[in-house]
């Protein structure tokens, strides 16, 4: 990575961290539901070398660890969400129940009225060595600094003004570190009044008391401030599941999968009984879609039987059927169906199942050769693939895009990058048939719980390999191309890791390093190549995906710089 860009990294991190944060749907201070919303911020923005992770703990936690480092003038590490402005409006502090390893934190709150370059009202609090704790924050004893030097003349912290929450490591001390938050509560704010037309009111008028207490059982938060559609199943449909399958779903362990299912039974917007009717597929919050068929006057095969129920975010339409989404990944789905024998084959042979299978959520899209499809190939050079790990790599990363594209969508869409980003696929319209880079669509939109897969009919050649018609590029170019992988799966990786979703990022990041890896020595030099085939060999032993991430990051780092001499033009 050269100079400037590098100084243009560090400068975007240091804005990141000094401005205020964009505003959330909703703030996520229970966990319930996962981690989503918290991100972490790091000395590595001054050129420190600390690090810092965000998992999903057993019961509805936050986790946050790493390791301090002091080295390059670092020292700090952190956590932290935005919250709308008014949340903790007339509450006197915050209450943190939290289990910590004995170190001191400080909980770190920033307002919309001190604006500071780096800082806020912060106050240190002492934790309990694997003991849980309840720590309260009044915020009158919130002191504003920045730089670690107390601001002076800074005004008292005012509860309507906190527009985002964060919890800070900065004690001096080198080593690891782990905290646990179980939830992060105000105090001294009384609860608002229930509206008569609120969800559980509404519910419960309406006989939807099974759904009503499921959804409380599941801790499930539906986005604040927009309106949403729910597509309600009466008590007598959540009566016909088996009740093993009711057992599972209100335990901890089938918790993740209630969620999922509840998800798939609301829609993110507010539509009407009529403008539904009206359409073939409304997209739930499931990440799927919903399959409407007006004649039937059914959504997935649930009938409605009553719609246009009022609530206070937005409208219920009742159902008779529970509406179950897709549970299987994108790997479990090839494994399972005949049509993708061959297409199995391959990914057990590139190694690569995991990076579509359930750890990854991705949203992904898989364009899935069939059978028939493999079969064009001739025998021997088919062999001769599945047998050269790096080319089948490349042919099937050539197959992966990293997001989830509908039929429907295909042709506004035009054309989509691939999951490296090194070239695209074009979708076109050709003899009534939709065709992706010229592959026809067979069966498109093929549910998966990370993502959608198309079968197409024939298989697509790697990126690298679509145009060997051209002249081999020099050197410096081809170490420009790594060079451009490693840096785009880092931009796109990033953002996925401080979201709380280090299995993506890292799966991201072992196909670029795997794609990098394809071109070659004479690309990258020896040196990264050995580097980067020892990270892909470090990483693979790591069951953590933070790990893993962390591990095929720092290879990537190294690489990127013993690369300039590369990247510079023949003379």
């Amino acid at each position: 990575m050269n100079l400037l860009s590098t100084k243009r990294s560090i400068l975007l991190a240091a804005l990141l961290t000094c401005a205020p944060m964009a505003r959330a749907a909703e703030s996520n201070l229970e966990f319930d539901s996962g981690t989503q919303g918290w991100q972490t911020v790091l000395d590595g923005v001054m050129g420190g070398l600390s690090t810092g992770r965000i998992e999903a703990g057993d019961g509805g936690t936050l986790r946050f660890s790493g390791e301090l480092s002091l080295e390059n003038n670092g020292g700090f590490s952190q956590i932290r969400t935005s919250v709308p402005e008014g949340t903790f409006d007339g509450a006197s502090g915050l209450v943190l129940r939290v289990k910590g390893d004995g170190r001191n934190y400080q909980c770190d709150i920033r307002s919309s009225r001190l604006r500071l370059m780096a800082g806020g009202y912060q106050r240190v609090f002492a934790t309990k060595a694997g003991e849980w704790t309840e720590i309260e924050i009044p915020f009158s004893e919130c002191v504003a600094n920045s730089f670690g030097q107390r601001v002076r003349n800074a005004p008292s912290l005012d509860p309507a003004s906190i527009e985002s929450v964060g919890i800070t490591l900065s004690d001096k001390k080198e080593g690891p570190f782990a905290i646990e938050v179980d939830w992060i509560r105000p105090t001294g704010k009384a609860a608002a009044p229930s509206s008569p037309n609120s969800l559980a009111a509404v519910a419960t008028k309406a006989n939807l008391t099974t759904l009503l207490a499921l959804v409380k059982a599941s801790g499930i938060d539906f986005p604040a401030g927009t309106k949403l559609t729910i597509f309600a199943p009466t008590n007598e449909a959540f009566a016909k599941l088996p009740k093993d399958q009711v057992e599972f779903l209100t335990s901890a362990k089938g918790k993740s999968t209630l969620q999922a299912i509840l998800k798939h039974h609301v829609v993110g917007q507010s539509v009407g009984s009529a403008a539904v009717l009206e359409r073939r597929r409304l997209a739930a919050l499931s990440g799927q879609s919903l399959d409407i068929d007006p004649a039937a006057l059914s959504i997935d095969g649930a009938r409605l039987v009553a719609t246009d129920v009022a609530f206070d975010g937005g409208l219920v339409h009742v159902i008779d059927a529970v509406m179950v989404p897709e549970l299987r990944s994108i790997e479990q789905i090839v494994a399972e169906d005949e049509r993708f024998t061959t297409l199995r084959a391959a990914i057990e042979a590139a190694g690569i199942g995991s990076q579509l299978g359930s750890r990854n959520p991705g949203p992904w899209t898989l364009l899935a050769p069939s059978n028939q499809a493999f079969s064009a190939i001739p025998a021997d050079a088919l062999k001769e693939l599945l047998q050269d790990r790096p080319a089948l790599t490349a042919v099937l990363v050539a197959h992966v895009l990293p997001t989830a594209i509908r039929r429907e969508d295909m042709l506004a869409q035009g054309s989509a990058r691939t999951l490296m980003g090194d070239g695209s696929v074009a979708f076109a319209l050709e003899a009534g048939a939709i065709t992706v880079a010229g592959a026809r669509l067979e069966v498109a939109d093929i549910e998966a719980a990370n993502g959608v897969i198309h079968v197409i009919d024939r298989v697509l050649p790697a990126q690298s390999a679509a145009t060997t018609t051209m002249p081999v590029p020099s050197m410096p170019q081809r170490a420009r191309q790594a060079a451009a992988i490693l840096e785009l799966a880092i931009e796109r990786g990033v953002p996925r890791f401080n979201a709380g979703d280090q299995a993506s990022c890292a799966a991201l990041y072992e196909l670029a390093i795997t794609s990098v890896v394809v071109l070659g020595a004479d690309a990258i030099g020896n040196a990264a190549a050995a580097e980067l085939a020892a990270a892909l060999k470090k990483g693979a032993e790591h069951e953590d995906a933070a790990e893993r991430a962390w591990v095929y990051r720092r290879a990537m780092d190294r690489t990127l710089g013993s690369m300039a001499e590369l990247m510079a033009p023949v003379e």
